[in-house]
């Protein structure tokens, strides 16, 4: 929320380089900018964004061309709702839901900050806590009950490597933790 008006905001404050659009850029700032025909079209140093009920200060250059600032080695730049259809995300930002999709299977997260539990808790022990992965009403019908179980199918064969290879009970133990045995695998 930016004003009490829901935005779309494409950037996250915690990165060096945030990219934006000139009209979102001037959806939020009392100044618009102008194309002056040079690359930076403006600069933001310490300004507030707000973002649901706290705000962030954060500094940014809107810019007309990024190919100044990108490496040799980088390629194409994909930034907002592109780059989430390209890397198959799904974000529903107004509950602190994010949903990662590999075209059949999918894995929520919830942000620490937007759980009921973590209210009491500051922005900055918010920010030391990893997200919290949710279980589905599919996962749940298909007999999931807690939902680090689901991540155990994404490893589900690593460590078979062959038959010329040994396998020693000690290093699977070290390997997995003692959580999941190589033969649940299988």
């Amino acid at each position: 929320m930016m004003g009490f008006e829901h935005v779309h905001a494409n950037f996250l404050p915690i990165l060096p380089i945030n990219v934006m659009s000139k009209k979102f850029y001037n959806s939020i700032m009392n100044e618009e900018i102008e194309s002056n025909r040079r690359n930076e079209l403006g600069n933001s140093v310490n300004a507030p964004v707000f973002i649901e009920n706290f705000y962030v200060n954060t500094n940014f250059t809107v810019v007309k061309d990024m190919d100044p600032y990108l490496d040799k080695e980088t390629g194409d730049v994909i930034v907002g709702e592109p780059f989430c259809k390209a890397s198959c995300v799904e974000a529903k930002m107004f509950n602190g839901i994010i949903t990662i999709r590999d075209g059949v299977n999918s894995v929520t997260y919830q942000m620490v900050r937007s759980n009921p539990r973590f209210k009491h808790l500051t922005n900055e022990k918010c920010n030391n806590i990893s997200p919290l992965l949710k279980v589905s009403e599919q996962d749940k019908m298909n007999g999931i009950s807690h939902s680090y179980q689901k991540l155990k199918g994404f490893y589900k064969g690593v460590l078979n490597i062959g038959t010329e290879f040994i396998r020693d009970a000690k290093v699977e133990e070290w390997l997995t933790g003692g959580h999941i045995s190589v033969h649940e695998m299988e």
